[in-house]
């Protein structure tokens, strides 16, 4: 079965060469197109597409409103085109913690220089997010959002006070909602059980009558689904949280942090698509006392990882920021590999680690790659790694942790229910000795800590 996409593009020349590119692919189909954020709204909820890949800068309603929508209305994978600018960097981000699945440069001359290998990216992206069984069972991504936002969600809150550890992923049936305008046109039997026979009444009741009792039972069933089926939506993409509520939850994650020391001397990850978001939710619930250095490759291209650094240290206790060449790792810092190049990790001793920011070899397609920080890794002496490996397309990671598995350091990952695409985990999976929700994850990192 193809997957079918709706383009969102002010400009009728980039939308032409979307459907062109989509066109070469078999496994994708183009339902529609919207010029602008309402109409790409309104077409969401009439065509129901798998994906729709969306434009920022747009009249009427620009693709971050036009993405909030979309995720209250009928979540579906967006994939976000972004100019190259330190704006469109955080236009981007902003669009991500609405709820976007991924994003890619808007880079026209790009396309024009690398026709074939642009074309074989989105479309790999899109079919990736498709088909993607966390948006399959009708759950959206997980958002985390600026934490001095009114509207800001982090992805590891309560969807209710009784429930003050659970994560705001929540399953929801895999089967369509009803829609109150068409109740005739849903199948009886995917929502509401068919009336057992009725019995013969003991005085004559006509059979208008019954039928009109029938009915009744049918509609107020069928108001209460409904019902029910918005209050989990609400709960689900309209939660508002008081920054006192949000507070205290962190501090409980946090609460499970002793100082001390550690059985690991350096905390390595690696992602890819839905990553920005699982990584905030991540770094923002660590404490900036965490004992060990943090390393992140994330693919991702260069402009944007400085603005994502800058994201997250304004967000996090931690400090945040783009990696340097030559740099030493200092525990409580979080190191992010620049995008469009590679980093590497020598240790002179056990906690004494020096950062390298190299130029990509031509032939390494991820950059940062995963499997060369990783691998750097493996090859430092008397050290013992965390590494986790979150939502993303491919393998990459998976010979970088291989390595270090080997060497006896240990592999995390995350599960296929919270992944946005579960290819990058699903590869180390075999190797890793923990596979956990996103939403568990910093605990558990936090767990580690000895006193």
């Amino acid at each position: 079965m193809s997957v079918k996409v709706l383009i969102v593009d002010d400009s009728t020349f980039y939308r032409k060469r979307l459907r062109e590119m989509f066109d070469t692919d078999p496994g994708i189909q183009v339902i529609g197109e919207a010029h602008n954020g309402q109409a790409a709204v309104d077409l969401t909820r009439s065509l129901r597409p798998d994906v729709i890949t969306m434009d920022v800068e747009m009249p009427v309603m620009g693709g971050i409103e036009a993405v909030k929508k979309i995720m209250e209305v009928c979540p579906t994978p967006v994939l976000m085109f972004s100019s190259l600018t330190e704006e469109g960097a955080r236009e981007t981000f902003e669009a991500l913690s609405y709820g976007a699945a991924d994003f890619l440069p808007k880079d026209f001359s790009g396309i024009a220089r690398r026709k074939s290998q642009v074309v074989e990216e989105i479309c790999s992206k899109v079919k990736a997010l498709g088909t993607s069984s966390l948006y399959r069972r009708g759950i959206t991504a997980a958002r985390p959002r600026p934490l001095n936002s009114e509207s800001s969600v982090r992805p590891d809150r309560p969807a209710a006070a009784a429930e003050p550890e659970r994560s705001a992923f929540r399953r929801v049936p895999a089967a369509p909602l009803p829609q109150a305008a068409s109740p005739a046109s849903r199948p009886a039997d995917t929502a509401i059980r068919r009336e057992a026979p009725v019995s013969a009444p003991a005085a004559p009741v006509s059979r208008g009558q019954r039928a009109l009792e029938k009915m009744s039972r049918v509609e107020s069933r069928l108001e209460a689904l409904i019902n029910r089926k918005k209050a989990e939506l609400n709960a689900l993409n309209n939660l508002r949280i008081s920054q006192e509520t949000r507070n205290a939850h962190l501090q409980h994650i946090k609460s499970f942090a002793p100082e001390g020391s550690t059985d690991y001397q350096i905390l390595a990850i690696g992602s890819s698509t839905g990553g920005p978001n699982a990584l905030q939710a991540i770094i923002t619930a660590l404490p900036g006392t965490i004992p060990f250095p943090v390393v992140i490759a994330q693919h991702m291209t260069g402009l944007f990882t400085r603005s994502f650094a800058e994201r997250l240290n304004n967000l996090a206790e931690v400090t945040v920021k783009e990696a340097e060449n030559g740099e030493q790792l200092k525990p409580g810092c979080v190191y992010i590999a620049p995008g469009g190049q590679q980093i590497t990790i020598t240790a002179r001793s056990a906690r004494n680690f020096r950062i390298s920011v190299i130029e990509s070899p031509p032939e390494v397609y991820y950059r940062p790659s995963v499997d060369i920080l990783m691998g750097s890794l493996s090859r430092c002496s008397n050290i013992r790694v965390l590494a986790i490996i979150l939502t993303g397309m491919g393998q990459d990671g998976k010979m970088g942790c291989k390595l270090l598995r080997e060497k006896g350091s240990e592999i995390w990952a995350q599960d296929e229910f919270t992944s946005v695409i579960y290819g990058m985990p699903r590869a180390v999976a075999g190797l890793a000795s923990r596979i956990l929700p996103l939403q568990d994850i910093a605990r558990e990192i936090i767990k580690t800590i000895k006193k």
